[in-house]
């Protein structure tokens, strides 16, 4: 019997929380068939893309419904509204969350390389540092994980957000932006950087790795949480998508062949994204809340969020297994 099968099963029989969250236990058993998890996808990341190409969508014991976002940020505004019940986001929009007191949990962490979260320039671009972004124009998503290495890389660079002119855009529009000369550099992360190496020519000056955390999240409704039904099948797609993740790294020239088909990128694009920012589970410990708060007390310092924030206060982990 597979993972996956075997907790689907047992979780068909019962579904409890930990003691971290006493509202998720259940008195009896939960009936998954009448559950619909609701979670929110976004192209960067394509989950559902995934979890199809590697059969983990087979026999659900529960509905699942997708919903496409263009970014992170309106992820967590989703959850937060209860329009989705779960969503994956890089390591700043829950902190962007968090920093507007949004009804949401964050319960569960993926770590990655953070080498595909770039600074851009054109191929042809007389900038050759993060230095040099003094006083010119950066497209960024607000909120994004890219706003924050923004911000850490001119930090490490003896520079501020009001050193450069910040232009709040989505990876669209960025995209555009950045490929017409209205911006001087494009913060972003793969696939959008990988699109603009492949595509443009586009050259990185400074990645993630260099200066944040790697991390991505899964950032959950408060009410998704505490449903014992809800809980019970996303512990489920947690096991689902863990087997996808290492169905994804264990035939890299398949799944990228079929992210390439079923999103309308390159194939080169495709190998260079699966390649170098390819998300692993990894359980939600006290180094990554940790990570996490550091990123916070930098945006607050950049009085880019409201006041300070407190990250533990917005973690469950009853999801850690």
């Amino acid at each position: 019997m597979s993972l996956a099968v075997l907790a689907v099963a047992t979780l068909v029989l019962t579904a409890c929380g930990t003691d971290d969250s006493p509202s998720a236990k259940s008195d009896g058993p939960v009936d998954l068939s009448t559950v619909t998890l609701k979670v929110g996808d976004q192209k960067a990341i394509s989950i559902e893309v995934l979890l199809r190409a590697s059969g983990q969508l087979d026999n659900l014991p529960y509905k699942l419904e997708f919903s496409t976002f263009t970014a992170g940020p309106p992820l967590v505004e989703a959850a937060s509204a209860g329009g989705i019940d779960l969503a994956q986001t890089g390591n700043t929009p829950v902190i962007f969350g968090a920093a507007a007191n949004a009804d949401i949990k964050i319960i569960g962490a993926l770590e990655a390389t953070g080498k595909g979260d770039a600074l851009l320039v054109g191929k042809d671009s007389p900038i050759r540092s993060v230095a040099d972004l003094k006083g010119k124009k950066v497209a960024v998503t607000k909120g994004s994980s890219a706003n924050a290495n923004l911000l850490l890389q001119l930090d490490k660079a003896g520079l501020s957000l009001s050193d450069v002119e910040p232009v709040y855009l989505a990876p669209a529009d960025g995209y555009a932006s950045f490929r017409d000369g209205a911006v001087d550099a494009w913060a972003v992360w793969d696939p959008y950087t990988a699109i603009a190496e492949q595509e443009v020519g586009a050259k990185s000056i400074a990645s993630a790795d260099q200066a944040a955390n790697g991390y991505n999240f899964w950032v959950a409704s408060a009410g998704s949480v505490e449903d014992p039904g809800k809980a019970a099948a996303i512990k489920d797609f947690f096991t689902r998508y863990a087997a996808a993740t290492k169905w994804s790294s264990d035939n890299l020239e398949l799944w990228s062949a079929k992210y390439a088909e079923l999103t309308a990128i390159s194939l080169d694009a495709s190998r260079v994204t699966w390649t170098r920012s390819i998300k692993q589970p990894t359980v939600l410990n006290d180094q990554i809340i940790e990570s996490e708060q550091e990123i916070a007390d930098a945006f607050t310092e950049a009085n880019a969020i409201p006041g300070k924030v407190d990250f533990a206060a917005f973690v469950d982990k009853q999801f850690a297994d």
